[in-house]
C-alpha cells in the first residue's frame, strides 16, 4: 500500500520517512478501530453477562446505550480540547481512559457498576475517531487525507466485523471478561503506537475554545432545516446495525439456542453489507449526486427492514430469517450515512467542523435512543427486534422526504412563480 507523504515537509526532514508515516497510519487505524471493537466484540457474551450479574438481558442492553450516549457527547468536546489541549496528549488521555475502564468492565462486580465503566470506555475511545480525523487533516493534504480516512475506515469496519467472532471464542475459552481484556489490550497497544509516531502536529497553535461561538454555531445548525433532515436520515439509517448488535445475542442465542462462537460468525456479516454499500455509493455519487444515492440506499434499506417483520411474524426459528435482512439493512446504510453525512456538512460551509460534530452526535444519539427502545418489549423477541430496526428505517426515510426533499421543490415553485411576475411585467404596458 502506498501511503500519502504528509503536506508538512520538517516532518519529513526531521526523519518521517516511509517507516514513520506507516507507524503513524498504524495508530490513527487502531485508535479508530479501538471505539469500534469495543461496540461489538462483547455481543455474544450479552446472555452470559446477564446470568454472570445476575440481572436481565434488557439491562445488559443499556450497557450498549450508556456506550453510544457517552461516546455521542464526547464527539462534541473532544475536537476543541484538542486545539487546546494539543492532539497527542489529549489522543493518549482517551486511550488511558479507555484501557483502565475495560479494567473496570473485566473486573465489574454487578451490571450497574459495568454501565458506569462503559460510559468512561465510551468518552476515551470517541478520541481514535474524533482527534484521529484532526491530526489526519493536520498531516496530509485534503485529497491524501480523504484517501488515508477511507482506508482507515475500511479496515475498521472490518475489524468490527470480525470482532464478535473472536468475542465468542473469548467467551467459551475464558467466559465474558475476556473480551474486555482484550480491549484492554488494544488501547494499550493503541498508546504505544501514539506515543512513538504521532506528531505534536499543533503545538504552538492551540486555539481558545471559544464557547460562545460554538454554541452559536449549534444553535444556527439546529434551525437549518436541510441540516436536520440530512442529521436525521443518517441516524436512521445507522441506528439498524446498533440495535441489531444490541438485541440479536437474546434472539439468536437465547431463543434460537446458537452457541457463542457460532453467533460471532452470523454476527460478522452485517458490517460486511454496510463495505458493499460503501463501496458502491463511492461509484455512484459522483455520477448520480447524494440525495439520488440516499434514495437508492432507501430503496434496500426500508423492504429488508420489511421483510425482517414478515419472518418474525412467520415464526421460522432461523439465523438468516434475522441476519439476512438485516445484512441489507446495513447495505442501504452504506449507501446512506456517508452521502447524509457530506449532505450535512454542505449545508453552512462557514462552520462545517460544527456540522461534523453535531452530525456525530445526532447520529450516534439516534442510535442509542433506538437501542434503548429494545426494553420497552419482551426480551428476546424477534417481532421487537424487527420491528425496531424497521422503524429506524422509516424514520430516516420520513426525515428525508420532509425536510430535506421538500425545500427544493419549494424553490422551484418560487423559481417558477418569480418568473411568471417577470414575464407579467414585461407583457404589461409601460
Amino acid at each position: 500500500m502506498i501511503i500519502p507523504e504528509p503536506s508538512d515537509r520538517s516532518l519529513i526532514s526531521n526523519g518521517f520517512m516511509e517507516l514513520r508515516r506507516r507507524g503513524l497510519l498504524l495508530s490513527l487505524t487502531v485508535s479508530l478501530s479501538l471505539g469500534l471493537v469495543a461496540s461489538t466484540i462483547y455481543v455474544p457474551s450479552v446472555p452470559a453477562i446477564a446470568h454472570g450479574l445476575h440481572t436481565s438481558i434488557a439491562r445488559v442492553q443499556f450497557t450498549f446505550v450508556a456506550y453510544l450516549l457517552a461516546f455521542a457527547t464526547s464527539m462534541l468536546v473532544l475536537g476543541p480540547l484538542s486545539d487546546r489541549f494539543g492532539r497527542k496528549r489529549m489522543l493518549i488521555c482517551g486511550l488511558v481512559l479507555t484501557a483502565l475502564s475495560s479494567l473496570g468492565c473485566a473486573a465489574a462486580p454487578t451490571i450497574e457498576f459495568l454501565i458506569a465503566a462503559r460510559i468512561l470506555q465510551g468518552i476515551g475511545a470517541c478520541a481514535g475517531m474524533v482527534i484521529g480525523r484532526a491530526v489526519t487533516r493536520d498531516v496530509w493534504r485534503p485529497e491524501a487525507a480523504a484517501q488515508v480516512i477511507a482506508g482507515r475506515v475500511i479496515v475498521s469496519t472490518l475489524l468490527q466485523a470480525f470482532a464478535p467472532v473472536l468475542g465468542g471464542y473469548l467467551q467459551v475459552w475464558f467466559g465474558w471478561r475476556a473480551n474486555f481484556l482484550v480491549v484492554m489490550a488494544l488501547a494499550c497497544f493503541a498508546i504505544t503506537l501514539v506515543i512513538c509516531y504521532l506528531p505534536d502536529g499543533n503545538r504552538g497553535q492551540r486555539q481558545s475554545l471559544e464557547r460562545q461561538r460554538m454554541l452559536a454555531s449549534y444553535h444556527t445548525l439546529v434551525l437549518t432545516r436541510r441540516f436536520i433532515g440530512y442529521a436525521f436520515s443518517g441516524a436512521g439509517a445507522h441506528a439498524g446495525f446498533h440495535i441489531f448488535a444490541a438485541g440479536a445475542p437474546a434472539v439468536l442465542i437465547g431463543k434460537f439456542g446458537l452457541t457463542p462462537e457460532h453467533y460471532g460468525y452470523y454476527a460478522a456479516l452485517p458490517p460486511l453489507g454496510f463495505i458493499i454499500g460503501s463501496f458502491v455509493s463511492q461509484r455512484l455519487t459522483g455520477r448520480l449526486g447524494i440525495d439520488r444515492v440516499i434514495a437508492i440506499g432507501m430503496m434496500i434499506l426500508v423492504p429488508a427492514g420489511l421483510i425482517m417483520v414478515a419472518l418474525a411474524l412467520a415464526h421460522i426459528p432461523h439465523p438468516f430469517s434475522v441476519v439476512g435482512p438485516v445484512i441489507f439493512v446495513c447495505c442501504g446504510s452504506g449507501l446512506i450515512t456517508s452521502n447524509a453525512a457530506v449532505g450535512s456538512l454542505g449545508t453552512n460551509s462557514q462552520i462545517v467542523g460544527a456540522a461534523s460534530g453535531l452530525g456525530s452526535f445526532i447520529q450516534m444519539t439516534g442510535a442509542a435512543s433506538a437501542t434503548a427502545a429494545l426494553t420497552l418489549g419482551p426480551s428476546g423477541s424477534q417481532l421487537v427486534l424487527a420491528l425496531t430496526i424497521a422503524f429506524a428505517g422509516l424514520f430516516c426515510v420520513i426525515s428525508f422526504g420532509a425536510l430535506v426533499r421538500s425545500p427544493p421543490i419549494q424553490a422551484e415553485v418560487e423559481g417558477a412563480l418569480a418568473d411568471a411576475r417577470v414575464r407579467s411585467g414585461a407583457a404589461s404596458p409601460s
